[in-house]
């Protein structure tokens, strides 16, 4: 019954028996008896699997195969092709198997066949990696999704739905369906297809799938700051964090979640367990350990912290997206070759148990392809691998045992082939045991190794001592990148995850994969006593029949060499630590003067490592000139071997800083440490001239004159044509203070003519390109002369070189392509492409042959004609082509009777006149306007025309402003005859920019006189304006200048007053400054600039009235325009079409102080007679008309009427009432009089009352007899007659006056009065108290005389005024108090 699932778990087991054994010091031994030991070769019964081709297999005789490195020499040509070969030795080669079979106890590792395939491998890491996430995040998958009673494969689920765009994409594209038939699903036998895929992709792969993408986006936008932050610090030095590009990168990145240190690299000093991410061991007890690799990190420095341990497993994300990197192997227990022997017996036994015959090899090797091919089904060999011949012993002779063995000659045991002399192994002083000794396989059907090449692609040669065939296949090096490429696309997620994949011998890809990419694969069979030979770069794998004994070993040949100095940059590149130093090697080598063997070799080595060292320490010491420099040869410390980033040797040269052990190699000199570089050496082991020397010394070293005679004479014999390389390799020879003179001199001399001549050669095979700079004096043909010149001279020289073939080549297509170019141009029928693909290949030649220039002539006069003819065609060809095609054509010679030329001419004219015509209009019309007509047609004729751009602009500029000029006039005159008010009436300034536009054209435009006569009216009300405001202003202002004034100075005052504001004083209406005084009556504050009066006339004056108190006083001297006359020019402005420039300022003034006025007004007509209480507003009134820049006369006289009549009813005798309107009715004592001095008009009047149908009173009202309710009184002075109201009396108040005096009789009379007896005035310096009550209470009821107050705001010490009543605080330099008796004058006038 054939098992689905096998294991070696039951042979196990069974052979316990013996494997408790192995504890003893001696076991069971091995009875070679029992072992194949022969090289019979079944025959096969069919072709290789995959259609392999075979490797070959060498035989060789007994004399070649004394030497085994010569004779693998011999064979390498044929061998590299192959990668692989198989060697059979001469039947008299039998070494005994030397290995002690009781004491030989080695320990095997389990291999999982279906996880060694890269695919496999790939789909199992990734169902585990879902496995790991979604436990860790309490939703595990304990069942895989399953479809058709199969589980669903996941990964390759995964990967389909990354090709279609992601999951959103596939979901809306309505693609499940095709994902599940690439999977091998069919809607018959599942009906809900799409679903299911749909739902298991959701359910498990998504969420990790969006997880795993933000991870990759965070970690990769911590690469480029990582560096700064983390402080990447060993011993002083600072390592540097991949690029992204690098294969380092990603492998970096999942190994730390926050920085780029690598755990190994922090100091030793932090304690048991550090934190991977802030490397520091505090607080241990916040330190979370991964259940997979045993790492720690705090709770606070993951990303997001955790606030506790979790209760289920925990892995870190190196874990969660790396899974897999066991490489499917397991150790196992200690075995004894017989042991292993019949648990392997037992394993091929029970695997094959169901096959009627033994299995063949052919049986074997399909049967492992296909176990490996197998994802559901499990093999689990064991394969005693990489034992170590120094620890468990070798199956050859020893070396220090060999004189007394019979195989003391034998040059092929692996323990003797690495060191032989032609060895280049004997040259390393580094421990290389690992290379250098030979290492054990023990091996189990079905056993395997991976896909690998050789460490610094070395040879590799095997050799099977007993057992069952071991099956080889190799890849030649020279399809190394194909299979890496191949690799990587096979399973691109395990590059993804491991970037080193390929050096971990961990993973298969079948040979059908590789053939498939064009790999080519070969294979062999190894049996017994037959050496297996692996080639420099040759990737190979292999596997087990059966229990086998094999041992390998490497070795390194002088060909070697190149392998190696390219391995080593592949190792630095990946930054993988080598195994030795190339260079010291090289150096060794050379230093080793016993050497013998041909040196060839190392003469180019070592010009190539001295070439390489030069230059970077030139390329070093651009880059940092500062930098010390240091030569010493001495052992270097351990540290000190390797650069601390890419771990390459830094033997030659090495950078070294004070504040590190370590060192770094000169490409990665700022990755050692922080410091400057100027801090850091550049410590040399060679000078430059010490490498130089270095290499002159391998030359000279085994110099024969003799010799070198005779192998410059062979090789001339051999080479009747030497190569250069060869003669200037025997010129170099030739250096030697012993070679002749003669000879050398000659050869000397044959070289330097062989350059020259090459030197000169290389000038004519420079790409003809660069003929395009040059001109047509040089396509003399002298450089083809000149090659056929220089291939006769090399006929005679006898020389071989790359560049005499090249040459031949050039002289002969260039002469091919004269032929053509003759026949071309010859031919009356060739056509542009004709001639243009000759010319276009002459030039690719470099061909300077007169042909190119009769060429190029052609090509541009065909070109010329076919432009022509397109340009006559095109309507829209400009006159600068036509002009530009008429100088071309007779440049070329272009016959003037050509018909296309004849059509240009014309064209070229028809333009020139036109264009004529229109520079006279352009020119015309300054001396007067012309006709539209003219204009018309030019624009007209020109669409007949080819265009003239320079012309064209002229003429479309002037019909383009002729348009929009007629345009804004018309549009100007329908906004000024369109009714609306002034100020949305079109500006005046528009209008004169339309006209002055309209004037710089040459056509007189309709509507233009109409607007000029609008704007010409506006320009007569504002030169009324300017007049009459000059007339009202003196200075030399503006215009405009005024009208500010003036807003300036009306709308603060009307703004006052208006509101009614308490904290402004004088006539100005503004706050407290400067001087100030106080009138002696009215008691109001004025700034003494605003009423003329200086500190001085302050001092001297001891009283103050005001010229509101005193009309008659005139002192301000203000020369004001009447708010009439402003008005009246405002007005006169509604008949205007166009807005003036000053109208808006006007009507706002105007609109201002006709506010003013009718609120003055208001007040006069509220009452009949002012009240005691009305008083401080009228004398306010008067105060801000003063002030004002604006006259309202009538109100003014107005208000001073009210005041004057007011102040006479409060100081006149008490008059007679009247009982009815006519003064004839009352009693006659009620019109006995005052005496007067002189006479009064009124005195004929007053016995018969007033006269009806005349104007009495103050305010001029005719007399109505018949209007009972008008009561009237008459002054007993002038005789006048008074409407009692407008008196400011009642009836009640007439009936207890007894005489009677109206306001101008009391006026006279106080003027006639004699001046008052003299006061005491006091005058102090303290500020105006604001507005209040008080301020009410008339002059008389004042118990101290008024005092004359004078304020500054211009003293040293800033004053603090405090309006409550309270002290006020003030300097004594401040301090004015000084009393003067003297008579009270009337400061500006008499009482």
């Amino acid at each position: 019954m054939r098992l689905t699932l096998k294991t070696v778990g039951a042979a196990i087991k069974a052979g316990n028996a013996g494997s408790n054994q192995c504890d003893d010091p001696k076991g069971i031994p091995l009875d070679l008896n029992t072992v194949k030991r022969t090289s019979e070769a079944p025959p096969r019964t069919r072709s290789r699997i995959f259609g392999l081709k075979e490797a070959p297999t060498f035989y060789p005789t007994e004399e070649e195969f004394q030497d085994p490195i010569k004779y693998i020499q011999k064979i390498r040509p044929e061998g590299e092709k192959f990668g692989i070969v198989k060697i059979v030795p001469p039947k008299s080669y039998k070494p005994e198997f030397a290995l002690n079979t009781e004491e030989f106890r080695f320990r095997t590792r389990v291999q999982k066949l279906n996880n060694m395939e890269g695919e496999i491998r790939a789909n199992v890491n990734y169902l585990e990696e879902l496995h790991k996430f979604h436990r860790l995040h309490r939703h595990p998958v304990t069942k895989l999704p399953q479809l058709d009673k199969r589980p669903i494969d996941l990964f390759r689920l995964k990967k389909e739905v990354a090709q279609r765009g992601g999951y959103q994409k596939v979901t809306a594209q309505k693609k499940w369906a095709e994902i599940g038939r690439f999977l091998g699903y069919t809607r018959k036998q599942c009906t809900s297809l799409s679903n299911a895929l749909k739902s298991a992709y959701s359910r498990v792969i998504l969420p990790y799938e969006v997880w795993l993408t933000q991870h990759k986006q965070d970690t990769s936008a911590r690469i480029s700051s990582s560096t700064a932050e983390s402080g990447r610090t060993l011993n002083g030095g600072k390592m540097q964090q991949p690029s992204k590009d690098s294969p380092m990168a990603i492998d970096s990145i999942m190994s730390l979640p926050t920085t780029t240190a690598e755990p190994s690299e922090i100091s030793n000093d932090i304690g048991s367990q550090a934190c991977e991410v802030c490397h520091c061991g505090d607080n241990e007890n916040e330190i979370l350990l991964c259940d997979g690799c045993d790492r720690g990190y705090h709770l606070y420095c993951l990303s997001p912290p955790l606030t506790a341990v979790p209760k289920s497993d925990w892995f870190c994300v190196k874990c969660l997206t790396s899974a897999g990197r066991d490489d499917s192997h397991e150790d196992r227990p200690l075995y004894s070759l017989y042991d292993f022997q019949k648990l392997c017996d037992r394993f091929k036994t029970d695997w094959f148990a169901n096959k009627a015959d033994p299995p063949t090899e052919e049986d074997c090797e399909d049967e492992f392809w296909r176990l490996v091919d197998n994802p559901h089904e499990t093999c689990e060999p064991e394969y005693g691998t990489d034992l170590h011949s120094t620890q468990h012993g070798s199956g050859f002779d020893a070396i220090e045992r060999a004189p007394g063995n019979h195989s003391s000659g034998d040059l092929w045991n692996l323990n003797v082939l690495p060191v032989l002399p032609n060895s280049l192994f004997t040259h390393i002083k580094t421990d290389i045991s690992s290379m250098m000794a030979p290492w054990l396989y023990v091996g189990m059907c079905f056993s395997a190794f991976c896909w690998r090449n050789e460490n610094h692609y070395t040879y590799s040669i095997s050799y099977l001592h007993w057992g069952e065939t071991k099956t080889w296949y190799g890849v030649p090096g020279r399809y190394a990148s194909k299979f890496e490429d191949a690799m990587r696309s096979a399973v691109p997620e395990l590059f993804e995850q491991h970037p080193h994949l390929l050096f971990e011998l961990a993973t298969m890809l079948t040979p059908g994969r590789l053939l498939e990419n064009n790999v080519e694969v070969y294979a062999v069979d190894q049996r017994p006593g037959q050496f297996v030979v692996t080639f420099p770069k040759a990737y190979h794998s292999g596997f087990n029949h059966g229990f086998n004994f094999s041992e390998a070993v490497n070795f390194a040949p002088c060909d070697w060499i190149k392998h190696d100095l390219e391995c080593v940059k592949l190792y630095q590149k990946y930054r993988r630590q080598p195994c030795f130093s190339h260079d010291e090697l090289l150096v060794t080598a050379a230093r080793d003067e016993s050497s013998t063997e041909d040196t060839q070799w190392l003469q180019e080595a070592l010009t190539e490592m001295q070439q390489r060292e030069i230059t970077s320490r030139n390329k070093f010491a651009r880059h940092y000139p500062k930098t010390r420099q240091l030569i010493e040869d001495v052992e270097l410390h351990e540290d000190q071997q390797q650069c601390i980033y890419c771990n390459c040797y830094v033997y030659l040269s090495r950078v070294i800083c004070s504040c590190t052990t370590r060192a770094s190699c000169l490409e990665h000199a700022t990755e050692l440490c922080t410091c400057n570089m100027s801090k850091k050496t550049l410590c040399c082991r060679f000078t430059d001239a010490q490498l130089e020397n270095m290499v002159h010394s391998i030359t000279f070293r085994t110099f024969d004159p003799n010799a070198w005679i005779t192998k410059v004479q062979q090789t001339l014999r051999a080479q009747p044509a030497p190569s250069l390389k060869i003669l200037e390799r025997l010129l170099s020879e030739a250096a030697h203070p012993s070679a002749p003179v003669a000879e050398a001199q000659w050869l000397r001399d044959y070289v330097d003519h062989v350059t020259a001549w090459i030197d000169e050669a290389n000038k004519y095979l420079i790409p003809a390109t660069r003929r395009a700079t040059q001109g047509p004096d040089d396509c003399t043909g002298e450089g083809y002369r000149r090659i056929r010149e220089l291939l006769n001279d090399a006929k005679k020289i006898a020389f071989d070189a790359p560049e005499l073939g090249a040459l031949q080549n050039t002289y002969n297509t260039l002469t091919q392509w004269r032929q053509a170019a003759e026949r071309v141009l010859r031919n009356p029928l060739s056509s542009t492409k004709d001639f243009n693909d000759v010319y276009q290949l002459g030039i690719a030649y470099g061909s300077d042959l007169p042909e190119v220039e009769a060429l190029k002539k052609a090509i541009e006069k065909q070109d010329w004609i076919e432009t022509a003819r397109r340009a006559l065609d095109n309507p829209k060809t400009a006159y600068n082509t036509i002009i530009d095609l008429v100088k071309t054509a007779q440049e070329l010679d272009v016959s003037g009777g050509d018909p296309v030329y004849v059509s240009l001419q014309e064209k070229k004219k028809q333009c020139e006149l036109w264009i004529d015509r229109v520079e006279t209009i352009v020119e015309r019309w300054r001396n007067g306007p012309i006709a539209a007509s003219a204009i018309r047609a030019v624009l007209d004729e020109r669409h007949h025309l080819p265009p003239v751009p320079s012309m064209q602009v002229k003429v479309d500029a002037l019909a383009t402003h002729t348009a929009d000029s007629a345009k804004e006039v018309e549009s100007m005159l329908q906004r000024v005859q369109a009714l609306a008010r002034l100020n949305d009436r079109p500006p005046v300034r528009e209008a004169q920019q339309i006209l002055k536009r309209v004037s710089a054209l040459p056509i007189a435009m309709e509507g233009t006189e109409e607007l000029q006569s609008e704007v010409a009216k506006v320009d007569a009300w504002t030169a009324r304006a300017r007049r009459l405001f000059g007339v009202a202003r003196s200075g030399t202002k503006s215009f405009e200048a005024i009208l500010d004034g003036l807003l300036e100075n009306v709308v603060p005052i009307i703004t006052a007053s208006l509101e009614n504001r308490n904290d402004v004083y004088c006539i100005c209406r503004t706050v407290e400054s400067g001087l100030m005084i106080e009138c002696d009556q009215c008691h109001e504050w004025y700034h003494g600039p605003c009423v003329k009066v200086s500190r001085r006339d302050a001092k001297t004056h001891s009283s103050y009235v005001c010229p509101v108190c005193n009309p008659n006083c005139d002192v301000l001297g203000k020369d004001r325009i009447e708010l009439a006359v402003l008005d009246e020019l405002v007005q006169g402005a509604d008949h205007l079409r166009l807005l003036p420039r000053s109208y808006t300022e006007l009507a706002e003034l105007t609109r201002h102080m006709k506010t003013y006025q009718r609120a003055i007004r208001a007040f006069c007509q509220s009452k009949m007679y002012l009240g005691p209480d009305d008083l401080v507003r009228a004398r306010q009134y008067l105060r801000e008309i003063e002030g004002l820049d604006v006259a309202i006369p009538e109100e003014t006289n107005l208000l001073r009427q009210k005041l004057q009549t007011a102040s006479s009813m409060s100081t006149s005798l008490p008059p007679r009432r009247l009982t009815s309107a006519s003064p004839s009715s009352l009693p006659a004592t009620a019109f006995s009089a005052v005496t007067i001095q002189s006479a009064s008009p009124w005195a004929s009047r007053t016995s018969g009352g007033p006269l009806p149908g005349r104007a009495h009173c103050v305010c001029r009202r005719t007399l109505n007899v018949s209007d009972a309710s008008s009561q009237m009184i008459g002054c007993d002075a002038c005789h006048g007659w008074f409407h009692i109201e407008c008196v400011n009396l009642t009836p009640i108040m007439v009936l207890s006056i007894d005489q009677f005096l109206c306001p101008d009789c009391i006026a006279i009379k106080r003027r006639n009065q004699p001046p008052a007896p003299k006061r005491i005035i006091k005058l102090t310096v303290k500020p105006p108290a604001p507005p209040s009550p008080s301020r009410t209470t008339p002059p008389s009821s004042s118990p101290t005389p008024p005092a004359l107050t004078l304020t500054s705001s211009s003293s040293p010490k800033k004053r603090k005024h405090h309006h409550d009543g309270h002290t006020t605080s003030r300097t004594d330099k401040d301090r004015i108090n000084f009393s003067v008796k003297k008579t009270k004058l009337d400061f500006f006038g008499k009482n």
